[in-house]
């Protein structure tokens, strides 16, 4: 961990960990594989960084940025032998990652700073003179890891949050959309609409082939929209059929959302109220 940060600080490239594991494809493209890269961010499970991975989609996909060059899914051998999943991640969806990893881990900001660096770098094709941009905020971040990693008990006050919400709200506190509707004594399909509507999720299409049917099926996927994060969690559902080659979720309502849009839909109806009158829509 301690040379992580010290390669990350001095900007030394060359002997960076991060650049150790850099694959490059017959096209002379750079990638990282993402079974290299979570031990290098800190992670043991597979299952925990694929969730920043995920999150990480969910910010590229927010910023228009092409999924499907930036997050290859592929399949690689593990040390038995037997295949694992794998991703296949350009320079610029490392970053993303490592900025929707776990803030608490100093791992993690030393690859915020490396990937936001590189990333720079290649934008302007020459190694930036003296920090700034991207490289600057990277730089501030460590700044302020490390300040959390010195402070032991400051981090133990957060252990217990991250897994309250990790626990709880990520579970048992979790409202699906037909419940809520349900509640609201509207349709699920009409709750979902007015959300579409008002921009606060947004939906994508796919299809897969239904033996029973012997026909293509459509099937969507609804994620929140970047300011309405808060109220809502995309729960990944492992054993479903993956969606266009990622993990399928299902968006489910936190119990801040859950408020939230019921005080919307009450406010709609207050407005459609007052908009037909007591004797009848207005002229």
């Amino acid at each position: 961990m301690n040379d992580l940060l010290t390669y990350a600080a001095q900007r030394d490239t060359a002997r960076s960990p991060f650049e150790q594991i850099k694959l490059t494809t017959e096209a002379g493209t750079k990638y990282w594989s993402a079974r290299d890269l979570m031990p290098l961010l800190g992670y043991e499970t597979w299952r925990r960084f694929e969730e920043s991975i995920t999150r990480a989609k969910f910010t590229a996909a927010n910023q228009n940025q092409p999924i499907e060059s930036l997050f290859v899914g592929t399949v690689k051998k593990s040390e038995g032998g037997r295949p694992a999943e794998d991703i296949h991640l350009a320079r610029y969806a490392c970053y993303l990652v490592a900025m929707n990893g776990d803030p608490r881990k100093p791992e993690v900001a030393a690859a915020q700073s490396y990937f936001a660096i590189q990333t720079r770098a290649a934008e302007v094709q020459a190694p930036p003179a003296k920090p700034s941009g991207a490289e600057l905020l990277a730089m501030a971040v460590i700044e302020a890891q490390a300040m959390i990693a010195a402070k032991d008990q400051q981090i133990a006050e957060l252990e217990p949050k991250a897994d309250y919400v990790d626990t709880f709200v990520a579970d048992e506190d979790l409202i699906t959309f037909r419940t809520l509707a349900s509640d609201l004594k509207i349709g699920e399909n009409e709750l979902r609409a007015i959300l579409l509507d008002r921009k606060w999720i947004y939906k994508q299409e796919s299809s897969r082939w239904s033996e029973k049917e012997q026909r293509k099926k459509l099937i969507y996927r609804y994620s929140a929209m970047a300011d309405k994060k808060k109220y809502f969690h995309a729960v990944l559902v492992h054993d479903a059929p993956r969606f266009r080659g990622e993990v399928m979720h299902t968006l489910k309502l936190t119990p801040e959302g859950a408020v939230a849009v019921n005080r919307l839909i009450t406010q709609m109806r207050r407005s459609a109220a007052t908009l037909q009158g007591p004797k009848g829509p207005v002229a």
